[in-house]
């Protein structure tokens, strides 16, 4: 029997008028998530334990993909020319958003991105091999006056700033030497190439083996299992900057499939294996998703202007 030819058409129309992902099942094939820092590092580590909970979940391949440069502009600045289809995203450091876009001419801006999820917030921080005797980054100062100058393993553009700020105060020398992530920052400062090193974390599982020293910390708050670690304002530099593994996607992504994605990742968020690796990994324990992370972002973004006007005014760019 034929269906009467005014339901008919109402059923087209509705099939029209209905968004493209109302349409469709989300996700009906694989999703990517690139990393943009090499292989070994945190963002790496934890995108990996992240993706393996996502693919059971959602019964779909989750894969991660790595594509270093640039301290994460280079994987951020590619996700800009993606379909928001909800199958190609990226997994950074905040400051990559909320810093680097600032002081760098980079292809985007704090807002040209959908924030999907944050999971785990970093100790950044200095860190030597325990043999050079140095107890706080006080000490790697006062081998830079003496020595002429100190070589140490750069990670982002943050880490860039505080040591031109730390310099300027101590009137020393601290040369960058860029590397493609923490754990090629960790790879030089263990072979001898550098003085000391920067990185997000990933010198922790070192550290609590006594294989590496933390010199400072540059966020807010010490270290629990390595309660001896100041921060760079309990050394006096009247500085902190806070850091997050955030994982983004286009900014034309649609509000449900960022609902989708946000759910997904905040059940990732909670799996024991992910939360373990947070843990054993030293991160500190932090998860946000969709609308109250873009907020904090946007938080940081401004806190992070703070820091450039203050390092400014210290001479430390």
């Amino acid at each position: 029997m034929k269906a009467p030819i005014g339901r008919m058409w109402i059923t087209i129309a509705l099939l029209v008028t209905l968004p493209l992902s109302a349409q469709a099942a989300w996700p009906e094939k694989p999703i990517t998530i690139t990393v943009g820092y090499a292989p070994g590092g945190l963002v790496d580590l934890l995108s990996r334990a992240v993706a393996d909970v996502m693919s059971r979940n959602l019964r779909q391949p989750v894969v991660v993909e790595n594509r270093a440069g640039a301290g994460g502009a280079v994987a951020s600045t590619a996700l800009m020319k993606m379909p928001g289809d909800g199958y190609n995203l990226v997994a950074t450091t905040s400051t990559t958003m909320t810093l680097d876009p600032m002081v760098a001419k980079l292809g985007f801006g704090v807002n040209d991105f959908a924030y999907v999820a944050a999971i785990g917030e970093f100790y950044d921080g200095f860190f030597a091999l325990p043999e050079r005797g140095w107890k706080t980054l006080n000490d790697a100062v006062t081998a830079a006056k003496s020595e002429g100058h100190l070589n140490y393993a750069s990670t982002m553009t943050i880490d860039r700033m505080l040591t031109g700020l730390i310099a300027k105060k101590n009137s020393v020398k601290l040369v960058p030497l860029p590397t493609v992530g923490g754990a090629d920052a960790i790879t030089k400062v263990l072979g001898g190439h550098v003085a000391f090193g920067y990185n997000t974390g990933s010198y922790y599982p070192l550290a609590k083996d006594g294989k590496l020293q933390v010199l400072a910390l540059s966020g807010k708050d010490r270290i629990p299992d390595l309660p001896d670690v100041p921060t760079l304002k309990e050394l006096g530099y009247n500085v902190a900057a806070v850091s997050l593994i955030i994982f983004v996607a286009p900014k034309n992504t649609p509000d449900d499939i960022q609902v989708n994605l946000a759910e997904a990742f905040e059940k990732a968020a909670k799996d024991p294996k992910v939360v373990d690796l947070v843990k054993q990994r030293g991160l500190k324990p932090f998860s946000e998703f969709g609308k109250t992370l873009t907020a904090t972002v946007r938080g940081h973004a401004d806190e992070n202007s703070q820091l450039i006007r203050e390092t400014a005014a210290d001479g430390g760019r």
